[in-house]
């Protein structure tokens, strides 16, 4: 039976498109497949991704046909393909080694399951891993030079980039909806129920343009039950916060190192003023900012006040349950409420709610069933105990004679094995 090859290949901002695009790449494993005699089981791709993010697309559908047993092998174009991270990478041929699933690079002959090709993989790796680290370095120094510059990678909500020109313009439906937002907020509106009006009156989502703009969700966006995007509490409060809206690029707000982000003292901020045309007059985005921070409240630890914050999560929208505290006929309890409910209404989810006392109830009841579990297991315990106590002085007898016997034996054995020899020699 022909061998079932996946083809895999991947393309970074930083690769060469003449050399390295998916289709040069999946030709030469296509041909290298024909020329084996294999047959091929797929082939997936992924554009523009960096090999050190091992959240693929295309990974995940080779992952998926490897769980289900319908790949013998994977073939790159050479090990960088599979990604510049040495210890994901690693991670990842071990995982698909544990499935029997070979990983073959084509332009360097390598082949994860022959035992010679081990150090050239480590060495590979170790190549990749450094390559990965020097160009990232390039990119965020050159990615700083932009900023300094005044060059906008990504516009927020209400703007465009036109890239042929490199000038960013307004987008008029949804520079309409940021004025509305604003206008809403200034007249007493709380941010979730202007989230609700504009819910109610169709407007896009910024995560609606994007997907509109992308073809696809570019990050797991806020979805009614019947697929319909979603504005939020925390949607209309970036709105709220953007300084962009009057005009000025501010750059260089955090660093990220490690893949994870580090906030940059105001001072170090990169301001471009009249960078961006104007969607909010400065003056009404000043009293947003004081009616923000008056209205803000201060932040307080849940866990040290609600001992089952963050715990119970919505089974229908998949929101954790935030505490509320209820006054209600003079006394005061607390009940968990789902957050997705509370934040965006019954079109985003139903309203779940349960009562800490009843929590208390349910862990109570199962603590003593765990008890009681522990209690009989035990007295099981103790009970064998006992009876091998009562059986020891047995058994040892028991030992002893079997023991006697065995010496006898071996005694009766090595008489036997004399007289053979003795009648040998005679």
């Amino acid at each position: 039976m022909a061998m079932r090859v996946w083809l895999y290949a991947r393309l970074s901002n930083d690769d060469d498109p003449a050399q390295n695009s998916l289709q040069n790449q999946q030709e030469i494993c296509r041909a290298f497949a024909e020329k084996k005699g294999w047959s091929i089981a797929g082939s997936s791709a992924d554009d523009n991704i960096s090999g050190m993010n091992f959240s693929r697309r295309g990974l995940d559908t080779l992952t998926a046909a490897v769980q289900v047993k319908q790949v013998d092998a994977v073939l790159v174009k050479d090990l960088s393909r599979l990604g510049r991270h040495r210890t994901q990478t690693a991670l990842f041929i071990d995982y698909l080694r544990e499935h029997q699933v070979r990983v073959i690079s084509v332009t360097e002959g390598v082949d994860t399951f022959c035992e010679e090709d081990d150090l050239m993989i480590g060495v590979r790796g170790l190549m990749n891993d450094y390559y990965a680290k020097d160009i990232g370095k390039k990119i965020r120094a050159g990615y700083r030079q932009k900023q300094r510059e005044g060059i906008v990678i990504t516009p927020p909500f209400g703007y465009w980039k036109d890239r042929n020109t490199n000038q960013v313009l307004v987008q008029p439906e949804a520079a309409e909806t940021v004025q509305l937002i604003y206008s809403l907020y200034l007249q007493g509106c709380g941010q979730k129920e202007i989230a609700r009006k504009l819910n109610s009156l169709g407007r896009k989502t910024p995560a609606q343009i994007m997907t509109e703009r992308l073809g696809y969700d570019s990050q797991k966006p806020h979805k009614t039950r019947d697929g319909q995007f979603l504005w939020t509490y925390a949607s209309v409060k970036n709105v709220l916060a953007e300084e962009a809206y009057t005009g000025v690029l501010v750059n260089h707000r955090r660093e990220y190192l490690g893949g994870k982000a580090r906030a940059v003292s105001e001072a170090d901020w990169l301001r471009h003023e009249n960078f961006y045309p104007v969607i909010i007059e400065k003056a009404d985005w000043k009293q947003v900012q004081a009616l923000l921070k008056q209205q803000a409240r201060p932040a307080v630890n849940n866990r040290t006040k609600h001992r089952y914050a963050g715990l119970p999560s919505c089974q229908e929208c998949g929101n954790a349950f935030s505490p509320m505290i209820r006054y209600w006929n003079g006394k005061c309890r607390v009940e968990y409420v789902c957050r997705g409910y509370h934040r965006n209404g019954k079109t985003y989810c139903s309203s779940h709610r349960i009562h800490e006392e009843v929590l208390d109830a349910a862990v109570q009841e199962y603590a003593q069933t765990v008890r009681e579990q522990c209690a009989e297991e035990v007295k099981k315990l103790a009970q064998l105990q006992k009876m091998w106590a009562l059986r020891k002085p047995i058994l040892d007898a028991h030992i002893l004679s079997l023991q006697g016997k065995v010496q006898v034996l071996e005694q009766e054995v090595d008489e036997i094995v004399i007289e053979k020899v003795f009648a040998g020699n005679h």
